[in-house]
């Protein structure tokens, strides 16, 4: 079994970003992958380990970006693309402290996944690196803008079936946080 970082990952995944990050190096992380692959589960919204995959790591070195606001938390709100050939969304901001990190994941499309819905692969591996999850809960649900590019089969999406409840539990999770703002 082969593992790379995504050209996506390697480039939303970085302290400067306003994502979460891992603050060691590429290979590090892919070796955390590789000691905790037998402890992978399906993706949000998968029943299998076939396409989709959420590997559990050591939250040691990972850093989020998500702050849980409240009524005097300042927020920002900006419209935001993730590539040049996705749509644009609107996307809100913190000036707050990030949550804690006690959970980490890593998110990896096999290389069959990497192209449905038009997309590209970075490498020969069997499996690549498109998120980096560092967490205060264990099962932090996917965001609802992408679950919906993934529904709709938007561009930059990889089609899921999700339920309704996955939607309202995704919805419900992310309507008390934003990105900290980078």
């Amino acid at each position: 079994m082969s593992f790379a970082w995504s050209s996506f990952a390697r480039d939303r995944y970085l302290e400067s970003c306003g994502h979460s990050w891992f603050s060691g190096s590429e290979e590090e992380l892919l070796e955390l992958v590789r000691l905790s692959w037998e402890n992978r589960k399906p993706g949000f919204g998968r029943t299998d380990l076939e396409a989709v995959v959420v590997v559990p790591v050591d939250p040691a070195g990972f850093n989020s970006s998500t702050v849980l606001v409240d009524k005097n938390t300042p927020l920002h709100a900006k419209t935001v693309r993730r590539r040049e050939n996705e749509n644009s969304y609107i996307s809100v901001f913190a000036d707050a402290d990030s949550e804690p990190v006690k959970f980490a994941a890593v998110v990896l499309y096999s290389a069959e996944t990497l192209l449905e819905n038009g997309g590209e692969r970075s490498s020969d591996a069997d499996w690549e690196v498109v998120c980096v999850i560092a967490s205060s809960v264990e099962n932090e649900p996917i965001d609802p803008i992408t679950m919906s590019r993934n529904f709709l089969k938007k561009p930059g999406g990889t089609f899921c079936e999700y339920t309704a409840q996955q939607f309202a539990e995704a919805i419900w999770f992310w309507s008390n946080r934003a990105d900290k703002k980078s």
